[in-house]
């Protein structure tokens, strides 16, 4: 193994190990059945539904706040990413660095088109421009990420369209870093799903934590948050996001609870 490497290997399990605590009381709640009423009761917790922005930003937990799709949007087709940053009232739109989203789109784009932009992130950049256009919102610009791996092992499949992933609000209510699917505005709710099992993927991949995350020990977790509109109630987005879970043959979970909004 080469320095970079073990280096980045070390990395990687000191940022596992740091949530241990959290998600062995997560684990546990789960086990239990309280996790949900636990969250539910977190003081403040009302202030991490409220947006700072209406910005879209990939699911990517290493771009916090605002809306979030994969890409964002780079792999719905393009009328339906259109139709999704309308419905949510968008006002502007990020691409990022070393979005694997990108990749997947890049891969599949026409010759002509991978001549152009060359690599992924420059197709990123040009999509999430073409899209901004297309639905009259700003191209907000190509965000940096760090850590260069994934470090969570939850996502937020989110009813309510306001959840705020930011760092110092997760921070504020002890929970960790999260993917979030802003599921509220998925026209498709198959589109959804996918990205919930992107999430998944990458996290049990070698671009997350890989084969830190094990079946019945320390699985990934997936999330839900309902409203009390039947559309996007727990019980509803729980079922979907168990749909997603059966997928990873254990090293997928889900929870979830009722939002304060």
């Amino acid at each position: 193994m080469s320095d970079h490497n073990h280096h980045g290997a070390h990395a990687l399990l000191e940022h596992f190990k740091s949530q241990e605590g959290i998600f062995s009381d997560f684990y546990s709640m789960h086990s239990r059945g309280t996790l949900g009423m636990y969250i539910e009761g977190l003081k403040n917790l009302k202030d991490v539904f409220q947006l700072g922005d209406r910005c879209f930003r990939c699911i990517d937990e290493r771009t916090p706040g605002g809306l979030h799709a994969a890409g964002p949007v780079i792999l719905l087709e393009e009328d339906k990413g259109v139709r999704l940053l309308k419905t949510a009232r968008a006002e502007g739109i990020y691409s990022h660095a070393g979005c694997g989203a990108a990749g997947i789109a890049f891969e599949k784009a026409d010759e002509k088109m991978r001549r152009f932009c060359v690599n992924p992130d420059n197709y990123g950049m040009f999509y999430a421009r073409r899209i901004a256009k297309r639905a009259g919102i700003p191209y907000m610009g190509h965000l940096p990420v760090e850590p260069p791996f994934h470090v969570a092992r939850m996502a937020i499949y989110d009813g309510t369209g306001s959840f705020d992933n930011s760092e110092t609000k997760m921070r504020a209510l002890g929970l960790p870093p999260a993917f979030v699917i802003s599921r509220r505005y998925h026209p498709d709710p198959e589109d959804a799903k996918k990205e919930a099992s992107m999430a998944a993927t990458i996290a049990t991949g070698s671009h997350g934590f890989g084969g830190l995350i094990k079946a019945d020990k320390t699985p990934f977790m997936l999330l839900a948050v309902g409203v009390k509109k039947k559309e996007y109630s727990l019980s509803k987005l729980a079922a979907e996001a168990e749909e997603v879970a059966k997928e990873f043959k254990g090293r997928v979970i889900v929870d979830g609870f009722v939002a304060p909004v």
